[in-house]
């Protein structure tokens, strides 16, 4: 695409999804039940797309697949800090559809055939690593760190992908929390996976052209 928009990105990131600890995706493609359903949140501590500044803004995704994450076909919904000026929130929705090329979304984007939204709302993203919490009026993700189960004392627990896309080195976690009450995105696994992550992503070396569009 060589009218892209060069975009980069840093800061935090959870997910909290239905699959056993760990998440079996991580390491074979392939979620636990078969399926898959998540929560998916960034906070941007640093980022730009061109000329327009996205420090301090957040995203929060749900997402249900009916098979494998890579076998398509998912349904979610997008919620954008509302604190996002109209350049900024184009922005986000040119980088998170695919439209702008680079990683993770290029690859996303191509997975979700249908997206409710963006809805402009208030986003709590409280950063405390295998503690964090995420938060949409209709949808709530908490983590909390494995303990041992003799001495109750918290474990640190790191999985790490040298060749990974969405983070490199997850600290792995559980939710105390995941549920989302939005219509045709609902799920409650509360209990299972969950990660932390800092993140950092560009369209500076890969491009596939993948576009999603949003639709309510």
């Amino acid at each position: 695409m060589a009218d892209r928009v060069p975009w980069h990105m840093r800061g935090d990131y959870l997910e909290a999804c239905n699959c056993d600890y760990g998440c079996p995706c991580n390491f074979n493609g392939f979620p636990s039940k078969g399926y898959c359903e998540a929560t998916v949140a960034f906070k941007i501590e640093k980022g730009s797309h061109g000329t327009t500044l996205l420090d301090g803004l957040s995203v929060y995704e749900v997402v249900k697949w009916p098979k494998a994450i890579h076998d398509g076909n998912g349904v979610g919904a997008v919620f954008i800090d509302e604190k996002a000026t109209d350049e900024q929130r184009d922005a986000i929705i040119r980088i998170i559809t695919g439209q702008e090329g680079g990683l993770p979304f290029e690859i996303l984007a191509t997975t979700v055939s249908e997206v409710k939204g963006p809805f402009f709302v208030p986003i709590t993203f409280e950063s405390n690593g295998t503690k964090t919490r995420v938060a949409v009026d209709g949808a709530e993700a908490v983590l909390t760190p494995h303990t041992n189960p003799v001495t109750g004392e918290e474990h640190e627990v790191h999985t790490v992908l040298p060749g990974g896309f969405l983070w490199t080195d997850g600290l792995a976690a559980k939710s105390s929390k995941n549920v989302s009450t939005v219509e045709g995105v609902e799920f409650d696994w509360t209990g299972q996976n969950g990660y932390f992550a800092k993140y950092e992503w560009s369209n500076e070396e890969h491009d596939t052209g993948a576009k999603t569009k949003f639709g309510n």
